[in-house]
C-alpha cells in the first residue's frame, strides 16, 4: 500500500540518552534512518510549498491538498 507522508520539520530531533546526544531524522530524507545524515539542508528553502523528493536528491513541487492550520 502506497502512502503519502507529510514531514513538517526541516531539522532533526535531538534526543539525549545518558551523556550521549542522538540526532533523529525529522525531514524523512535521511538515508541513515532513524538517524539524521544532514540531508534536511535541501529543505531550507521550501517555505510553505510542498515537494516530492526522489532517491537521487531531486525534487518536484506539487500542489498540496493539505490545509495548514
Amino acid at each position: 500500500m502506497s502512502r503519502l507522508v507529510l514531514h513538517e520539520r526541516n531539522r532533526p530531533y535531538v534526543v539525549k540518552v545518558g551523556d550521549q546526544e542522538l540526532h533523529l531524522c525529522g525531514c524523512g530524507l535521511s538515508a541513515n534512518k532513524p538517524y539524521c545524515d544532514g540531508t534536511h539542508v535541501k529543505t531550507v528553502d521550501e517555505k510553505s510549498d510542498v515537494f516530492i523528493y526522489d532517491t537521487k536528491g531531486g525534487r518536484v513541487k506539487i500542489q498540496s491538498f493539505y490545509q495548514n492550520p
